[in-house]
């Protein structure tokens, strides 16, 4: 059990580019929209196929969870989860979804408050783009991870792609303060660790009308492996 004392510390540590604390209660309206599903969806297919397979037991930290969107869906795939976030508005949502075999905690991502090597398998889903320093939140990553025989993984928004780019020119939040990355920053934030396994997804039309076709134009992006996937994720085995 979390201590208030500590709650407090690490709610004050200057870890984020964004404060989330205000849009917590409505950041996961973002999927309801057919255009914010359909990106969900071709997510978590892109996350679900470099998952390791889960055996009883396995623990996974979710660092940056904000409202346990993520949590759910590793929970759902058989990990114990442990979620951390900065900001107290967002660990509460999560904690009010009640997900199984999942805890949240309050905890700056470059100060990570569990022993080496805890977890099986630690992953940042769109956090990074939102951290001060994304180099020394992997390095915490690493350090809390086993090894041998761990996993880091990482899902980022990609630089290179129109979508992401449009947003962050528009200035609307959290995108205007956010740092988007590359496929090739990715590899680079991972290959000190090991042999980086990094792919680009989320290749959703830009027409509304044809959101329906969003699995085929993902395939297509995919097979032609295109850098201009709205999404990216990289995972090493430390």
């Amino acid at each position: 059990m979390i201590t208030k004392s500590v709650d407090r510390q690490a709610a004050g540590q200057p870890g984020s580019r964004f404060d989330f604390g205000g849009i917590a209660e409505t950041y996961d309206r973002w999927y309801e929209p057919r255009k914010g599903r359909a990106c969900a969806a071709l997510e978590k297919r892109a996350v679900e196929k470099m998952l390791p397979r889960p055996a009883p037991g396995l623990r996974l930290l979710d660092v940056g969870c904000g409202t346990g969107h993520w949590s759910a869906f590793f929970g759902v795939r058989g990990f114990k989860v442990t979620g951390v976030d900065i900001a107290p508005e967002m660990v509460a949502v999560a904690r009010k979804r009640r997900i199984a075999d999942a805890a949240f905690r309050l905890a700056d991502a470059h100060s990570l408050p569990f022993a080496d090597g805890q977890f099986d398998v630690t992953a940042a889903i769109t956090t990074l783009e939102c951290v001060r320093d994304a180099e020394a939140v992997v390095q915490e990553m690493v350090r809390c991870t086993r090894r041998p025989g761990g996993y880091m993984m990482l899902g980022v928004l990609n630089a290179l792609a129109a979508l992401n780019a449009e947003r962050k020119a528009a200035g609307a939040p959290p995108y205007a303060a956010a740092r988007l990355f590359s496929p090739e920053e990715v590899k680079a934030l991972l290959a000190p660790y090991g042999e980086p396994r990094v792919a680009v997804a989320a290749f959703v039309p830009r027409i509304a009308t044809a959101l329906s076709l969003a699995p085929l134009t993902d395939f297509a992006g995919r097979f032609l492996r295109s850098r201009r996937g709205a999404f990216i994720v990289g995972m090493v085995a430390l």
